[in-house]
């Protein structure tokens, strides 16, 4: 069953309803992958036959203080592809990777030339654990800024106190140089330099028709987290006229598995698979500082609080 997010959009006769398994309220940042699902209707309600759907994926924008996991990706565009509509029905798996509210853009086209547009708006909970660890981590800087503040008390005389926070940033040079793994010469999977921040090309085409003309394909697309060994993004059997094309965010710059199967009427499987390693880059300094400033400010209120009870308990 179809679950609406907001209203369904009435455009020359289609309606545009959209679901997540499982239900928004239970999502999480970067935990597991998300079944996205958009169901197509005409205005008797009936799912239509065939079509296609246009679907943009935008990110969460920056929060007004503390910064998400990933800071690159804040505020731009995750995933922009076409799917084919089967008994009005297209789906996917999708890693959402921050926490915030994302906007799906869908633009619909029907078989006979019929067009509606919709945005959906739903919003992603960070996961509770962090804030407990959040919270503890800044009791810990409270005590410890507490503890000094008493230590380096003095009867006569104020000690002077000096506080340096050294922030130790490392960048590692990734290699360019990508491994294509081709077991057959029936189709090409390829993939522009991948970036953090910067939207990549992933292209599957199916080659070697001497007819010239473009088969259909089952094609089964996956996106994996090397180092998490987690799937990012997935579609299972799509048809596919002879190619298909997408834009795909990488949230980090870890290695990634983009492996493709593709299934054709009366010829062998087909597989692909691309080793694919992500250009990372630095952390922007509006997404450093209110956390370092927050850190700081924890220790000096500590400091404070302990050189206050240490003359206090003097006094008495």
């Amino acid at each position: 069953m179809f679950l609406l997010l907001g209203q369904p959009l009435w455009a020359e006769e289609l309606n545009i309803y959209f679901k997540t398994t499982p239900r928004v309220a239970l999502l999480r940042p970067f935990a597991d992958p998300v079944g996205m699902s958009l169901l197509v209707t005409g205005a008797d309600g009936r799912p239509i036959n065939q079509g296609h759907v246009d679907i943009r994926l935008d990110a969460p924008k920056p929060g007004l203080f503390f910064s998400t996991d990933f800071p690159f990706v804040e505020g731009t565009r995750l995933n922009e592809m076409r799917l084919g509509l089967r008994q009005g029905r297209a789906s996917w798996n999708y890693l959402l990777p921050i926490r915030g509210e994302y906007r799906l853009a869908v633009d619909v086209v029907s078989l006979d030339g019929t067009k509606a547009s919709t945005v959906f708006a739903f919003k992603i909970r960070e996961n509770e654990r962090k804030w407990f660890t959040l919270a503890g981590f800044s009791v810990g800087l409270f005590l410890l800024g507490f503890a000094a503040g008493r230590i380096f008390t003095q009867t006569r005389t104020a000690a002077a106190v000096f506080i340096t926070v050294a922030l130790l940033s490392g960048s590692a040079e990734v290699s360019a140089a990508q491994e294509i793994i081709k077991p057959s010469h029936t189709a090409a999977l390829e993939l522009e330099p991948a970036k953090v921040g910067t939207p990549t090309t992933v292209q599957w085409r199916l080659e070697g028709d001497s007819d010239g003309e473009k088969r259909t394909a089952f094609l089964t697309l996956t996106i994996n987290h090397l180092e998490k060994g987690k799937v990012v993004f997935g579609v299972e059997k799509l048809s596919v006229a002879g190619e298909f094309s997408m834009k795909f965010q990488f949230p980090d710059g870890a290695e990634y598995r983009v492996a493709a199967l593709a299934n054709i009427p009366g010829a062998p499987t087909i597989r692909n698979e691309q080793i694919v390693p992500v250009t990372g880059i630095e952390p922007p300094v509006t997404a450093m500082v209110p956390a370092l400033s927050y850190f700081l400010a924890l220790i000096v209120l500590g400091l404070g609080a302990g050189r206050w009870s240490k003359r206090r308990a003097r006094i008495a």
